[in-house]
């Protein structure tokens, strides 16, 4: 492939772009490796992530479907399409496996709320510190989630992805919230 002032000069944005119009694989979607290492930095110049003449650089990524894409989007673009399934796959991955997990902390919490107030017992070192670990991985992997969606930057003509991506955010601060006042609950309790 060849770029505007050289190899040198070129960035990963550039080289997606390229690749995007060999393929027609969205930018939004699109996972490029060299060398085993997955390339994350658009701005980064194609040297910089170890990108160079002759050098193999891996796609990953899915051609979509026009008609799921006039389906899904407001704007009939694949790139809004693609911003859209970026956002899906963080939210589904808590709907999926974390509620379940909030939903066990809030039952452990709850129970030993109850046992502390009712029979005056201490709660044990072992389920404590059990306590403690699940309300701090549950606030973990919903910030860790809250990242994920900041880094999702949708155009202003992409309303579908921006609705989409204001509504994550709202179930993911929601959960979040909700767990926060779990383990304010548990401090209480553990004391």
């Amino acid at each position: 492939m060849d770029f505007p002032g050289g190899l040198h000069e070129a960035s990963v944005k550039d080289l997606k772009t390229k690749c995007k119009e060999l393929t027609d694989v969205p930018i939004a979607t699109m996972n490029l490796k060299v060398s085993g290492a997955h390339i994350k930095d658009d701005t980064a110049t194609l040297e910089s992530v170890g990108v160079h003449s002759y050098c193999m650089v891996e796609l990953n990524g899915e051609l979509v479907d026009k008609h799921e894409v006039d389906q899904q989007t407001s704007s009939g673009n694949p790139e809004e399409y693609g911003l859209v399934k970026r956002i899906s796959s963080i939210v589904d991955g808590l709907s999926d496996e974390l509620v379940g997990d909030i939903d066990a902390y809030e039952v452990l919490v709850l129970e030993q709320q109850q046992r502390v107030t009712t029979s005056g017992i201490k709660i044990d070192e072992g389920t404590k510190k059990k306590i403690q670990d699940q309300g701090i991985y549950c606030s973990e992997r919903l910030m860790q989630a809250l990242i994920r969606l900041d880094g999702v930057e949708c155009p202003m003509e992409f309303d579908t992805a921006r609705q989409k991506r204001r509504e994550s955010v709202r179930f993911t601060q929601k959960l979040l919230d909700r767990v926060d006042k779990l383990r304010g609950t548990a401090r209480s309790i553990i004391i």
